[in-house]
């Protein structure tokens, strides 16, 4: 499988963007959540134990925003244009 500039570009947006709070609500309640439709992109690692404890590693959000904008150009241009993106995705 071969992804290409947009589709990398995508996913780290969606990895800087992702909000917490479907893993969290996945963490209280695992049987009772669908998973499939959950924001899930900001989580690395979902662990629960044979105890029932549940153990979420998220993915380093500071990151991915840092490689987003070196695509962006870097610079004030880059953040300009890396801001422009983020909320063009968000709508």
């Amino acid at each position: 499988m071969e992804l290409d500039r947009e589709e990398i570009l995508e996913s780290l947006r969606k990895i800087a963007l992702s909000k917490p709070n479907d893993a969290i609500e996945l963490a209280l309640a695992p049987k009772e959540q669908f998973v499939q439709g959950l924001d899930l992109w900001g989580v690395s690692e979902f662990k629960i134990n044979s105890a029932g404890s549940v153990e979420i590693k998220f993915a380093d959000r500071v990151k991915a925003v840092s490689l987003l904008l070196e695509c962006a150009g870097g610079g004030e241009d880059g953040m300009r244009a890396l801001l422009e993106a983020l909320e063009e995705g968000e709508e």
